[in-house]
């Protein structure tokens, strides 16, 4: 199977695609001597707990179901296909897809920083693209400076929009947008103040009940992963009380979702 799916993602490498492993069930360990005895270099989820596997609605992977593929598109819906149809598949979602940040002119030691701001891992980037937009090499320094100003227009578009919802009295979704931007902008000179903002509404009663919430609900999808039928009827518990009690909030939102799949034929 794999030496036939690593043949269509070399095919695809310079395609707006990236092809991405799940593991259901099995501990990262486990996966990971998987990984390398098999030799793929694919980013690889480890879903221990399967959460990943039930979010997407799939089939419960097992012996009798051990593969399952799936095409996600740019609007979150999963398409799916099978090894054999993949290639097939992939031409077809490929047909009206681009890139975020068109790669020609990136040279190549800029390729694994233009791959992250790509796919999102601005952070990862930041240190070779302030390097690049500061070097005296004119292609270098054209790339570095295309990369961060996708990167800050993003981080500038972020920041906006949770000062927008600050204003309009929605502290949580504006400190869920602060709190984001100080990981995943980092060096990318962000707000001096923006520190201070965080922790200014992390302390609103709004925020902390959400977070208190959101607490809860991980610990819910801990127990619905685990092996105990005891543990699993706990957190299903947990799940409807969530989703009883703080229906407009987003744990409880996910509780519910959570609970509608659990239910689902």
């Amino acid at each position: 199977m794999w030496p036939g799916l690593q043949a269509v993602a070399s095919k695809y490498q310079d395609k707006p695609v990236l092809f991405l492993a799940v593991n259901s069930g099995s501990a990262r360990p486990l996966l990971q001597a998987y990984l390398r005895k098999n030799r793929i270099r694919w980013p690889a989820i480890a879903d221990q707990d399967r959460s990943f596997e039930k979010s997407c609605g799939v089939p419960m992977i097992s012996l009798k179901n051990i593969c399952q593929v799936r095409i996600l598109k740019p609007d979150g819906k999963l398409v799916a296909t099978s090894a054999t149809r993949l290639e097939t598949s992939l031409t077809s979602a490929l047909a009206k897809a681009k890139w975020n940040v068109d790669p020609t002119g990136i040279p190549a030691g800029l390729r694994t920083a233009w791959f992250q701001v790509e796919f999102g891992n601005f952070a990862q980037a930041a240190v070779a693209i302030k390097k690049a937009a500061n070097s005296r090499k004119t292609e270098t320094k054209q790339a570095g400076t295309k990369l961060r100003d996708h990167v800050t227009g993003k981080m500038t578009a972020q920041l906006e929009a949770a000062k927008k919802a600050e204003a309009d009295g929605k502290t949580w979704e504006a400190y869920r947008g602060y709190s984001n931007a100080t990981v995943r902008y980092k060096g990318y000179g962000l707000p001096k103040d923006l520190s201070t903002t965080v922790r200014r509404l992390a302390v609103d009663p709004a925020v902390k009940q959400e977070v208190s919430a959101l607490k809860i609900l991980a610990a819910a999808r801990r127990k619905l992963g685990g092996k105990s039928v005891s543990g699993r009827k706990s957190g299903l518990r947990t799940l409807q009380r969530l989703a009883d009690k703080q229906p407009d909030s987003q744990a409880g939102q996910e509780a519910q979702r959570l609970l509608d799949q659990f239910n689902s034929p």
